[in-house]
């Protein structure tokens, strides 16, 4: 779902919670940084309010055991179950491990169901690291969603075989999106979308759904496929960058941003050549060599060695991270213009509706704009000002 994370309103906390998710700064940087946390002023609960924002809570406790950068808990706080902020980081990340064995429970169970009526789903986004984590960090990675790629021939057939198994649609059951409707059951942790298409279409002009199923792997014991990692990486980065229009709308999402981060850092050269050399076929060079820039930045990351981004990349990144501690009202505004704009693009009709785009009419712009009412329906004030909006 299309999303305008929320404003960053301190640069000080943006540049402490980078530094600390920058697990290749070494055991040097560690003392500075502990210095920065002990500081007279520094506030717990804006670092974790922050994170909290920008779904990277997790990501944050993590790297904070992993690097012994919290305080230790006094004696007495262990027996009196106080609020130390130690003791309650590590309730949070309790939480979220149990939360994360429901969820791979949840799509184990969605598997093997799959799987009985013939269907192989390939494992998109987040859903991956339930059941193939490429490294220990995958751990940290939150999911709402459970996204699961499927041929067309196969969508229908596992749409039923869902709801049959007890899964109810959250919305009407439309086909003119990249994915079906999002599927819920009671006392699941996870909704779960059924995608035809690897991303929605101006991800899929630089890596189409044919060259994800050509790429990717069968697990093991074959019940899935998934992507492999610099694949994954090209995903991630497509996803938000054009599919979500992050880089023509210069939006800083952190959390996708660090995910693309974590996935790219231990790739090899040529696995950088192969993903370069794939993605400039297309023209969208500028969209990988702005987030080289933006993980530079936050995270400390030394892409630009390997993937030297060129002169409009860098001003895209200078504007997005400029952009990010701009006043609410300024990047709603151009948010919501830009969505608009793009929702009644003749190409993007041209999508929804299977007519090429010399076709397309008024009539064809009434009837989606009488759709996004029905959808929205008493919600469309909250929708524009964003208060609808949710994460992935």
């Amino acid at each position: 779902m299309e999303l305008l994370p929320p404003p960053i309103r301190d640069r000080a906390l943006l540049a402490l919670l980078g530094d600390i998710l920058n697990d290749r700064a070494g055991p040097a940087a560690d003392p500075g940084l502990r210095l920065r946390l002990m500081r007279t002023g520094f506030s717990w609960q804006a670092l974790v309010q922050f994170a909290t924002q920008q779904d990277l809570l997790i990501p944050l406790i993590r790297a904070l055991f992993e690097r012994g950068l919290l305080p230790p808990v006094p004696r007495a706080a262990k027996y009196a179950h106080d609020s130390h902020v130690t003791l309650r980081l590590r309730q949070y990340y309790c939480q979220h491990l149990a939360r994360r064995d429901l969820q791979k429970k949840q799509i184990q169970n969605i598997l093997a169901r799959l799987n009985r009526a013939g269907i192989v789903p390939l494992l998109l986004k987040g859903a991956r690291y339930l059941v193939a984590p490429l490294a220990p960090w995958c751990e940290a990675r939150t999911l709402r969603d459970i996204d699961i790629l499927l041929r067309p021939g196969d969508a229908d057939r596992a749409f039923s075989e869902l709801v049959a198994g007890g899964y109810r649609p959250g919305q009407p059951y439309s086909r003119d999106y990249h994915h079906l409707a999002d599927l819920q059951r009671q006392g699941e942790p996870a909704s779960v979308e059924i995608h035809t298409a690897a991303l929605a279409t101006a991800g899929e002009s630089v890596m189409s759904t044919e060259f994800v199923w050509q790429n990717a792997e069968r697990s093991a014991d074959g019940s899935f496929f998934v992507l492999p990692a610099k694949w994954q990486s090209l995903h991630c980065l497509l996803h938000h960058q054009l599919s979500d229009r992050g880089y023509a709308r210069r939006v800083l999402a952190l959390k996708p941003l660090w995910e693309w981060t974590m996935l790219s850092r231990d790739s090899y050269r040529e696995d950088w050549q192969h993903i370069e050399s794939h993605i400039r076929q297309t023209g969208a060079s500028d969209a990988l060599g702005s987030w080289v820039i933006q993980a530079d930045r936050l995270f400390g990351a030394t892409f630009d060695q390997l993937c030297p981004p060129s002169v409009p990349a860098v001003e895209n990144a200078a504007e997005t991270l400029a952009l990010a501690l701009a006043p609410h009202w300024r990047r709603r505004s151009r948010f919501v213009v830009d969505q608009l704009r793009c929702a009644f693009a003749r190409d993007t009709l041209a999508a929804r509706y299977g007519k090429p785009a010399d076709q397309i009419s008024v009539a064809d712009a009434a009837r989606y704009l009488r759709h996004l009412l029905r959808q929205h329906r008493g919600r469309l004030l909250r929708r524009l000002a964003g208060r609808s909006d949710s994460l992935s």
